[in-house]
């Protein structure tokens, strides 16, 4: 191959993986452009599952910048991407309200607008570490979590706008994503309504960019301070109810499923959990450090991010003694109600050595994150304390 065609051939795969095309488009694709696709898939992404689409973004990727953009943040579908057109596409608001709604996109784009930077994390973040034979779902290690501006409008703007009922209690997401069998269950969550009233989002609009198809294109919920399966993508109808869904992934999946405890009464994954995470240095590092005049020591940066539920965030702290002593880092650059914080300390070292760091968060409410998160069936809210290991020398 020559160069010309090298280069042309990845500018047009960036350009098709920053529009979000998944499976579908691929199978279009000449042999050549998928195999250069799935090359440099895996220095922003790894694959944990290609159809549904579930990528998980690297922790280099993930230590970028506070903003996630588009084309690194995680994609998690539970069902195949759908293509929706915007001058067909309707948002239907139904049930416990005094005047049911059909509003276009240009309907929708005319309401008052706003953005709000949040961060988005997949309950089943972390599945793959827990201590367990097996846990049922994708084999996420860290990395299916983002911070990003979301620009819409309120979920609060709609409601008021079709007039809620007196016995209005819960709201039903509706999507467009279609389950591969008939007797597959569709994909549905449902929200209180006091959440609904707060600070829910329908988003059109991710870091001042359309959203893309693998992102909830033409339009999504983000629901803040919750685990990212309650932010829906591809809303088609908001049902107003006064009970919460019985769908599926409501009943039985997205549960807290302990072991020896009566699955009946598993309490749901809904809110956030107070985690950290070290974008740098990474596992496996082998880092030079610069010498200092005696006696002070060589330093060493760690930096990450850490973020709470609705609560907030109120602490970050780091050791490397095996958790015998803690020191705070603190916190860098911009920060926002329910987004994640940048953090980085300076920590002195006495190279040659092999270091295990690691990095807890606490939030406003008191807890603190966990040296090991209780392993649940489903593989949901692992927020065990994250653990690097890295050599440093002069």
């Amino acid at each position: 191959m020559n160069r010309a065609r090298a280069m042309d051939r990845r500018a047009f795969l960036a350009t098709l993986t920053r529009a979000g095309l998944g499976s579908a488009a691929l199978a279009t694709l000449p042999p050549w452009a998928v195999e250069t696709l799935e090359a440099q898939l895996p220095s922003t992404y790894i694959v944990r599952n290609d159809r549904p689409e579930c990528w998980e973004t690297t922790l280099d990727a993930l230590g970028r910048g506070w903003i996630t953009p588009s084309e690194r943040l995680f994609v998690r579908s539970h069902l195949s991407t759908p293509r929706l057109d915007v001058a067909t596409w309707r948002l239907e608001v139904t049930g416990k309200v005094r005047s049911s709604l059909s509003l276009s996109y240009d309907e929708v784009m005319a309401m008052p607008q706003t953005e709000a930077v949040h961060v988005l994390e997949c309950a089943g973040n972390g599945r793959a570490l827990f201590a367990l034979p097996s846990t049922s779902g994708v084999q996420w290690q860290r990395g299916a979590v983002g911070n990003a501006a979301w620009g819409g409008v309120r979920l609060q703007s709609v409601l008021q706008r079709a007039g809620l009922d007196s016995d209005a209690k819960h709201v039903w997401f509706e999507a467009a994503d279609q389950a591969p069998l008939p007797d597959a269950p569709k994909f549905l969550r449902s929200i209180p309504i006091e959440k609904a009233m707060e600070d829910t989002l329908l988003a059109h609009s991710m870091n001042k960019a359309q959203l893309t198809p693998l992102h909830g294109a033409p339009l999504r919920a983000i629901v803040p301070g919750w685990f990212g399966m309650a932010s829906t993508k591809w809303v088609t109808r908001i049902r107003v109810e006064d009970r919460p869904s019985d769908n599926h992934y409501m009943v039985r999946g997205y549960r807290y499923n302990y072991p020896d405890e009566d699955p009946a009464s598993a309490p749901p994954v809904e809110k956030l959990l107070v985690k950290s995470i070290i974008t740098q240095p990474v596992e496996g590092a082998v880092l030079v450090l610069t010498p200092r005049p005696k006696p002070k020591k060589p330093r060493l940066r760690v930096q990450g991010y850490a973020w709470a539920g609705p609560s907030g965030l109120r602490l970050v702290e780091v050791s490397i003694d095996g958790g015998k002593t803690w020191r705070p880092a603190g916190f860098m650059g911009d920060s926002a109600p329910m987004a994640w914080r940048s953090w980085a300390t300076d920590l002195e070292v006495t190279p040659p050595a092999k270091l295990t760091i690691m990095a807890r968060a606490t939030d406003n409410g008191g807890e603190v994150q966990p040296m090991a998160a209780r392993a649940n069936a489903g593989g949901y809210g692992n927020n065990s304390i994250h653990k690097v290991s890295a050599r440093v020398r002069l």
